[in-house]
């Protein structure tokens, strides 16, 4: 009985393994197609994409990433032109195995979200809980103001067994 346990346990683990590299592969390209479909070069992320990523891993794995925010704005700006907000969740659908990302759901929220204009750069920023491990190239930093954008909360647009990532974006 022992043996099974530690198969099962094993299982799980790699399992999981498996759902945070299908989660954070597929939401770096929803990240860059957000970026690119707004007009914006996805050069920057994908250049910090393996600090970010380290970040989205560890805090996956301890269960304290709450959201990925997108913020556009012009340089100096207090307030943003356009923001995405990627919550996290813990409970997936209830499939281990339903493993997909929803691009052209994703593509139909793009086309009805406010466009930054083309002076605009972007930051990526993730939201964790408190007492949240430390990585290494991360700060505490406050969000943009969002003035008179207005949150639309739309569906999941990554599921990956236990995890998914749903969008709101701001208009």
């Amino acid at each position: 009985m022992g043996v099974h346990a530690n198969v099962n346990v094993y299982s799980s683990i790699y399992t999981f393994a498996q759902n945070v590299t299908f989660f954070s592969d597929n939401l770096c390209n929803s990240l860059r197609e957000v970026i690119r479909e707004n007009g914006l070069s996805p050069e920057k992320l994908m250049q910090d994409w393996p600090i970010i990523e380290n970040g989205i891993q560890t805090w996956l794995y301890s269960h304290h990433l709450h959201t990925i925010t997108v913020e556009f704005f012009k340089p100096g700006a207090s307030t943003v032109s356009a923001r995405w907000d990627f919550p996290v969740g813990y409970v997936g659908l209830g499939v281990n195995d339903d493993m997909w990302p929803d691009k052209a759901y994703l593509r139909q929220l793009i086309a009805k979200s406010s466009r930054p204009t083309t002076d605009c750069t972007y930051r990526i920023l993730l939201c964790k809980l408190p007492n949240a491990p430390y990585v290494d190239g991360f700060i505490d930093s406050p969000f943009l103001g969002t003035g008179q954008l207005a949150a639309r909360q739309a569906g999941t647009i990554i599921s990956a067994g236990q995890l998914s990532a749903s969008a709101t974006y701001w208009r």
